[in-house]
Protein backbone atom coordinates (compact mmCIF):
# COMPACT_ATOMS: atom_id res chain seq x y z
CA UNK A 1 0.00 0.00 0.00
CA UNK A 2 1.37 3.54 -0.57
CA UNK A 3 2.22 4.96 2.82
CA UNK A 4 0.32 7.96 1.81
CA UNK A 5 -2.70 6.47 1.34
CA UNK A 6 -2.01 4.21 4.41
CA UNK A 7 -1.76 7.50 6.80
CA UNK A 8 -5.14 8.39 5.47
CA UNK A 9 -7.34 5.32 6.06
CA UNK A 10 -5.82 5.13 9.41
CA UNK A 11 -6.58 8.23 9.94
CA UNK A 12 -10.34 7.73 8.83
CA UNK A 13 -10.51 4.78 10.86
CA UNK A 14 -9.41 6.91 14.17
CA UNK A 15 -12.38 8.93 13.16
CA UNK A 16 -15.27 6.65 12.60
CA UNK A 17 -14.24 4.72 15.96
CA UNK A 18 -14.44 8.21 17.88
CA UNK A 19 -10.95 8.99 18.12
CA UNK A 20 -10.32 11.82 20.72
CA UNK A 21 -7.81 13.91 18.79
CA UNK A 22 -9.46 17.30 18.20
CA UNK A 23 -8.45 20.37 18.89
CA UNK A 24 -7.00 20.46 22.58
CA UNK A 25 -8.41 22.99 25.03
CA UNK A 26 -5.34 25.46 24.34
CA UNK A 27 -7.54 26.63 21.37
CA UNK A 28 -10.07 28.62 23.47
CA UNK A 29 -7.99 31.52 23.22
CA UNK A 30 -6.16 33.53 20.25
CA UNK A 31 -2.28 34.23 20.80
CA UNK A 32 -0.56 36.13 18.93
CA UNK A 33 1.81 34.56 17.02
CA UNK A 34 5.62 35.45 17.54
CA UNK A 35 7.93 36.78 16.13
CA UNK A 36 5.27 39.73 14.39
CA UNK A 37 4.49 39.18 11.00
CA UNK A 38 7.01 40.75 8.85
CA UNK A 39 4.94 41.04 5.80
CA UNK A 40 1.19 42.04 5.27
CA UNK A 41 0.21 39.74 2.14
CA UNK A 42 -2.85 37.89 2.11
CA UNK A 43 -2.76 34.32 3.67
CA UNK A 44 -4.23 31.70 2.41
CA UNK A 45 -3.94 27.92 3.13
CA UNK A 46 -5.08 25.15 0.81
CA UNK A 47 -5.80 21.54 2.85
CA UNK A 48 -6.11 18.32 1.30
CA UNK A 49 -8.64 15.82 2.84
CA UNK A 50 -9.94 12.42 1.59
CA UNK A 51 -12.61 11.78 3.40
CA UNK A 52 -13.69 7.80 3.08
CA UNK A 53 -15.02 5.95 0.29
CA UNK A 54 -16.96 9.10 -0.92
CA UNK A 55 -13.87 10.85 -2.02
CA UNK A 56 -11.91 13.93 -0.86
CA UNK A 57 -11.29 17.74 -0.99
CA UNK A 58 -9.35 20.77 -1.19
CA UNK A 59 -10.28 22.89 1.55
CA UNK A 60 -9.39 26.57 1.32
CA UNK A 61 -8.42 28.66 4.37
CA UNK A 62 -8.20 32.18 4.33
CA UNK A 63 -6.36 34.80 7.07
CA UNK A 64 -4.91 31.14 8.06
CA UNK A 65 -1.66 33.29 9.99
CA UNK A 66 -4.83 33.98 12.40
CA UNK A 67 -6.97 31.33 12.52
CA UNK A 68 -7.35 29.51 15.52
CA UNK A 69 -9.88 26.84 16.52
CA UNK A 70 -13.27 25.62 14.20
CA UNK A 71 -12.94 27.38 11.00
CA UNK A 72 -15.17 27.59 7.85
CA UNK A 73 -13.37 26.93 4.47
CA UNK A 74 -14.03 30.02 2.31
CA UNK A 75 -13.87 27.33 -0.62
CA UNK A 76 -14.12 24.02 -1.25
CA UNK A 77 -12.37 21.79 -4.14
CA UNK A 78 -13.82 18.65 -5.66
CA UNK A 79 -11.42 15.62 -6.03
CA UNK A 80 -13.42 12.76 -5.61
CA UNK A 81 -9.86 11.02 -5.10
CA UNK A 82 -9.14 8.58 -1.72
CA UNK A 83 -5.71 8.72 -1.74
CA UNK A 84 -3.34 11.19 -0.02
CA UNK A 85 -1.23 13.30 -2.52
CA UNK A 86 0.44 16.85 -2.17
CA UNK A 87 -1.53 19.99 -3.05
CA UNK A 88 1.22 22.16 -5.31
CA UNK A 89 0.55 25.65 -5.95
CA UNK A 90 2.06 28.71 -8.15
CA UNK A 91 1.40 32.00 -6.38
CA UNK A 92 2.83 33.51 -9.84
CA UNK A 93 0.40 31.71 -11.87
CA UNK A 94 -2.14 31.53 -9.07
CA UNK A 95 -2.61 27.82 -9.90
CA UNK A 96 -3.30 24.40 -8.08
CA UNK A 97 -2.18 21.26 -8.76
CA UNK A 98 -3.41 18.33 -6.70
CA UNK A 99 -1.41 14.92 -8.15
CA UNK A 100 -3.46 11.88 -7.09
CA UNK A 101 -1.58 8.79 -5.68
CA UNK A 102 -2.71 5.24 -7.61
CA UNK A 103 -5.86 3.94 -6.73
CA UNK A 104 -6.09 1.05 -4.12
CA UNK A 105 -7.06 -1.93 -6.29
CA UNK A 106 -5.63 -4.74 -7.05
CA UNK A 107 -2.98 -5.79 -9.06
CA UNK A 108 -0.90 -2.83 -8.52
CA UNK A 109 0.03 0.90 -9.49
CA UNK A 110 0.75 0.22 -13.58
CA UNK A 111 -2.39 2.27 -13.82
CA UNK A 112 -2.69 5.92 -15.19
CA UNK A 113 -3.55 8.61 -11.89
CA UNK A 114 -4.25 12.06 -12.47
CA UNK A 115 -3.07 15.04 -11.90
CA UNK A 116 -5.88 17.91 -11.42
CA UNK A 117 -5.19 21.41 -12.19
CA UNK A 118 -7.02 24.67 -11.26
CA UNK A 119 -6.35 28.11 -12.15
CA UNK A 120 -7.57 30.42 -10.12
CA UNK A 121 -7.97 28.04 -7.28
CA UNK A 122 -9.84 30.51 -4.89
CA UNK A 123 -12.62 31.52 -7.09
CA UNK A 124 -13.60 28.04 -8.74
CA UNK A 125 -14.98 26.98 -4.96
CA UNK A 126 -17.47 23.41 -6.09
CA UNK A 127 -16.05 23.55 -9.77
CA UNK A 128 -14.40 20.73 -11.17
CA UNK A 129 -10.62 20.82 -12.47
CA UNK A 130 -10.03 22.84 -15.54
CA UNK A 131 -7.72 20.52 -16.96
CA UNK A 132 -7.29 16.72 -16.13
CA UNK A 133 -3.67 14.81 -16.70
CA UNK A 134 -3.23 11.33 -16.68
CA UNK A 135 -0.33 9.84 -16.00
CA UNK A 136 1.21 6.30 -14.64
CA UNK A 137 2.03 5.03 -11.49
CA UNK A 138 2.11 8.17 -9.55
CA UNK A 139 3.16 8.30 -5.95
CA UNK A 140 1.46 11.37 -5.55
CA UNK A 141 4.26 13.50 -4.44
CA UNK A 142 4.92 16.86 -6.30
CA UNK A 143 6.62 20.02 -6.66
CA UNK A 144 6.61 23.25 -8.58
CA UNK A 145 9.72 24.89 -9.81
CA UNK A 146 9.00 28.70 -10.83
CA UNK A 147 11.70 29.60 -12.01
CA UNK A 148 11.50 27.49 -15.17
CA UNK A 149 7.54 26.77 -14.72
CA UNK A 150 7.84 22.75 -14.53
CA UNK A 151 6.33 21.15 -12.17
CA UNK A 152 8.00 17.41 -11.07
CA UNK A 153 5.95 15.06 -10.15
CA UNK A 154 7.13 11.16 -8.45
CA UNK A 155 6.50 7.84 -9.63
CA UNK A 156 5.53 5.09 -6.91
CA UNK A 157 7.92 2.60 -8.49
CA UNK A 158 10.87 3.83 -8.79
CA UNK A 159 13.28 6.60 -8.47
CA UNK A 160 11.73 8.28 -11.75
CA UNK A 161 10.59 11.87 -11.51
CA UNK A 162 8.20 13.14 -14.31
CA UNK A 163 8.86 16.93 -15.37
CA UNK A 164 6.31 18.81 -17.20
CA UNK A 165 7.06 21.58 -18.73
CA UNK A 166 5.03 25.21 -19.19
CA UNK A 167 2.97 24.06 -15.71
CA UNK A 168 1.14 26.65 -15.30
CA UNK A 169 -0.74 25.76 -18.91
CA UNK A 170 -1.17 22.29 -18.76
CA UNK A 171 -4.12 20.87 -20.60
CA UNK A 172 -5.83 17.62 -20.65
CA UNK A 173 -3.18 16.62 -23.31
CA UNK A 174 -0.22 17.15 -21.96
CA UNK A 175 2.90 14.74 -21.32
CA UNK A 176 6.27 14.94 -19.60
CA UNK A 177 8.88 17.21 -21.34
CA UNK A 178 11.42 14.80 -19.47
CA UNK A 179 11.81 12.00 -17.07
CA UNK A 180 15.21 11.78 -14.42
CA UNK A 181 16.12 9.36 -12.64
CA UNK A 182 17.32 10.33 -8.78
CA UNK A 183 20.53 8.18 -7.46
CA UNK A 184 20.33 7.68 -3.96
CA UNK A 185 23.09 5.65 -2.54
CA UNK A 186 22.70 5.99 1.08
CA UNK A 187 22.71 2.09 2.52
CA UNK A 188 19.85 3.36 4.81
CA UNK A 189 17.41 3.55 2.14
CA UNK A 190 15.18 0.83 2.01
CA UNK A 191 14.58 -1.72 -1.14
CA UNK A 192 13.56 0.08 -4.40
CA UNK A 193 14.53 4.40 -3.89
CA UNK A 194 11.47 6.42 -4.75
CA UNK A 195 10.69 10.03 -4.16
CA UNK A 196 7.66 9.52 -1.53
CA UNK A 197 8.34 13.56 -0.76
CA UNK A 198 9.72 16.25 -3.11
CA UNK A 199 10.38 19.89 -2.53
CA UNK A 200 12.10 21.96 -4.69
CA UNK A 201 13.70 25.66 -3.66
CA UNK A 202 14.23 27.73 -6.77
CA UNK A 203 16.43 30.51 -4.54
CA UNK A 204 18.87 27.86 -4.84
CA UNK A 205 18.06 26.00 -7.57
CA UNK A 206 18.20 22.69 -5.47
CA UNK A 207 15.93 19.92 -5.20
CA UNK A 208 15.16 17.70 -1.75
CA UNK A 209 13.50 14.13 -2.27
CA UNK A 210 12.59 12.08 1.07
CA UNK A 211 13.35 8.44 0.51
CA UNK A 212 10.27 6.68 2.60
CA UNK A 213 13.49 5.10 4.55
CA UNK A 214 15.66 7.08 6.04
CA UNK A 215 16.90 9.59 4.21
CA UNK A 216 16.70 12.84 2.58
CA UNK A 217 18.58 13.47 -0.34
CA UNK A 218 19.56 16.78 -1.74
CA UNK A 219 20.17 17.27 -6.16
CA UNK A 220 22.13 20.54 -6.75
CA UNK A 221 21.56 22.45 -10.11
CA UNK A 222 18.30 20.25 -10.22
CA UNK A 223 15.91 22.90 -12.52
CA UNK A 224 19.14 24.10 -14.39
CA UNK A 225 19.43 20.33 -14.91
CA UNK A 226 16.20 19.62 -15.90
CA UNK A 227 15.68 22.36 -18.55
CA UNK A 228 18.89 20.91 -20.09
CA UNK A 229 16.80 17.62 -20.40
CA UNK A 230 14.13 19.34 -21.51
CA UNK A 231 15.44 21.22 -24.34
CA UNK A 232 17.97 18.39 -25.41
CA UNK A 233 14.66 15.35 -25.17
CA UNK A 234 17.25 13.37 -23.16
CA UNK A 235 16.42 11.40 -20.12
CA UNK A 236 19.26 12.15 -17.43
CA UNK A 237 20.82 10.47 -13.71
CA UNK A 238 21.49 12.65 -11.41
CA UNK A 239 22.73 11.84 -8.02
CA UNK A 240 22.56 13.57 -5.10
CA UNK A 241 24.73 15.97 -3.87
CA UNK A 242 24.39 15.51 -0.27
CA UNK A 243 22.22 12.87 1.84
CA UNK A 244 20.76 13.26 5.04
CA UNK A 245 20.15 9.66 7.42
CA UNK A 246 19.54 8.40 9.84
CA UNK A 247 16.04 9.82 10.17
CA UNK A 248 12.69 8.01 10.54
CA UNK A 249 10.07 7.55 7.80
CA UNK A 250 10.69 11.21 6.75
CA UNK A 251 7.09 11.50 5.12
CA UNK A 252 6.90 15.40 4.55
CA UNK A 253 9.07 18.45 3.78
CA UNK A 254 9.08 22.00 4.67
CA UNK A 255 12.04 24.49 4.28
CA UNK A 256 12.95 27.75 4.80
CA UNK A 257 14.74 28.45 1.96
CA UNK A 258 15.89 32.19 3.62
CA UNK A 259 17.34 30.65 6.88
CA UNK A 260 18.48 27.28 5.61
CA UNK A 261 16.02 25.32 7.74
CA UNK A 262 14.40 21.63 6.94
CA UNK A 263 11.52 20.81 9.04
CA UNK A 264 11.02 16.76 8.54
CA UNK A 265 8.20 14.83 9.57
CA UNK A 266 9.08 11.67 11.22
CA UNK A 267 7.22 8.12 12.50
CA UNK A 268 9.70 6.71 14.77
CA UNK A 269 8.51 3.11 15.33
CA UNK A 270 9.43 2.73 19.48
CA UNK A 271 8.56 -0.46 21.26
CA UNK A 272 6.17 -1.18 18.46
CA UNK A 273 4.57 1.72 18.93
CA UNK A 274 4.71 4.86 15.97
CA UNK A 275 5.62 8.13 17.78
CA UNK A 276 5.58 10.85 14.81
CA UNK A 277 7.68 13.90 15.62
CA UNK A 278 9.66 16.69 13.48
CA UNK A 279 12.93 17.03 12.97
CA UNK A 280 14.47 20.69 12.67
CA UNK A 281 17.58 20.14 10.63
CA UNK A 282 19.80 23.60 11.13
CA UNK A 283 21.90 24.10 7.63
CA UNK A 284 20.28 21.40 5.79
CA UNK A 285 22.00 22.35 2.68
CA UNK A 286 25.58 21.70 3.75
CA UNK A 287 24.48 18.87 5.82
CA UNK A 288 25.59 15.17 4.98
CA UNK A 289 25.47 12.05 6.48
CA UNK A 290 23.42 11.25 9.88
CA UNK A 291 21.44 13.82 11.42
CA UNK A 292 21.86 14.51 15.32
CA UNK A 293 18.59 14.87 16.25
CA UNK A 294 18.86 17.91 18.73
CA UNK A 295 15.95 19.69 17.89
CA UNK A 296 12.69 17.42 17.61
CA UNK A 297 9.09 18.87 17.80
CA UNK A 298 6.69 16.02 19.50
CA UNK A 299 3.40 15.45 21.13
CA UNK A 300 1.28 14.81 17.85
CA UNK A 301 -1.77 12.43 18.22
CA UNK A 302 -1.48 10.83 14.76
CA UNK A 303 0.36 12.92 12.76
CA UNK A 304 2.56 14.75 11.98
CA UNK A 305 2.09 14.33 7.96
CA UNK A 306 1.95 17.17 5.38
CA UNK A 307 3.68 20.50 6.41
CA UNK A 308 3.89 23.75 4.88
CA UNK A 309 6.29 26.99 5.91
CA UNK A 310 5.02 30.54 5.71
CA UNK A 311 8.12 32.82 5.17
CA UNK A 312 6.61 35.77 5.02
CA UNK A 313 5.21 35.55 8.73
CA UNK A 314 7.70 32.95 9.61
CA UNK A 315 5.03 30.06 10.46
CA UNK A 316 4.84 26.00 10.10
CA UNK A 317 1.80 24.55 9.46
CA UNK A 318 1.72 20.96 10.74
CA UNK A 319 -1.30 18.38 9.63
CA UNK A 320 -2.06 16.01 12.41
CA UNK A 321 -4.94 13.98 12.12
CA UNK A 322 -7.91 16.51 12.44
CA UNK A 323 -5.39 19.58 13.73
CA UNK A 324 -3.66 21.53 12.11
CA UNK A 325 -0.87 23.30 14.16
CA UNK A 326 0.36 26.19 13.58
CA UNK A 327 3.98 27.32 15.46
CA UNK A 328 5.73 30.52 15.34
CA UNK A 329 9.29 30.79 14.88
CA UNK A 330 9.74 27.16 14.45
CA UNK A 331 13.46 27.12 13.85
CA UNK A 332 13.63 27.85 18.09
CA UNK A 333 10.41 25.59 18.86
CA UNK A 334 11.47 22.05 20.64
CA UNK A 335 9.72 20.23 22.97
CA UNK A 336 5.69 18.96 22.95
CA UNK A 337 3.74 21.24 20.36
CA UNK A 338 0.78 21.66 22.46
CA UNK A 339 3.49 23.67 24.48
CA UNK A 340 5.24 25.78 22.49
CA UNK A 341 4.68 29.19 23.18
CA UNK A 342 1.57 30.74 21.06
CA UNK A 343 0.80 28.12 19.16
CA UNK A 344 -2.56 27.79 17.50
CA UNK A 345 -4.66 24.87 16.18
CA UNK A 346 -7.22 24.87 13.17
CA UNK A 347 -9.78 22.52 12.69
CA UNK A 348 -12.75 22.49 10.34
CA UNK A 349 -16.09 23.28 11.53
CA UNK A 350 -17.91 21.20 9.24
CA UNK A 351 -15.67 17.99 8.12
CA UNK A 352 -13.32 16.06 9.98
CA UNK A 353 -9.88 17.04 8.51
CA UNK A 354 -7.90 13.64 7.63
CA UNK A 355 -4.93 13.77 5.25
CA UNK A 356 -1.41 15.20 3.85
CA UNK A 357 -1.45 17.57 1.62
CA UNK A 358 -1.19 21.54 2.65
CA UNK A 359 0.44 24.38 1.20
CA UNK A 360 0.18 27.88 2.04
CA UNK A 361 -0.53 30.96 -0.40
CA UNK A 362 0.81 34.22 0.77
CA UNK A 363 0.13 36.30 -2.32
CA UNK A 364 -3.52 36.07 -2.97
Amino acid sequence: MNPKLGICFALACIIAAGGSYGCHSSTSATPTPTPTATGTGPDTLYVQTAQGTTGGQIRIYQHASTDNGFVLAAAVLPTSDISNPDVVYSPLYNTLWYPSAYPLQSPGPTVSTPVRVWNNPLGESGQNPNALVHYTNGQGTASYDVTHDFLYIGNYNGPTIQVYATAHSMTNSSVPAANITLTINDPNVVGTPRAFELLYDSIHDRLFASDYGAVVAQFDNFGSQAQTAVTSHTNPTIPASRELSALFAPLGLAYDATNDNLYVSEHHLVNGQTIGRVDVIHNASTMSGPVAHNQIINGFTSGPTGMTYDGVRDLLFVYDGSVIWVIPNPENASGNVASINNHREIGDASVSLAGFGITVDTTH
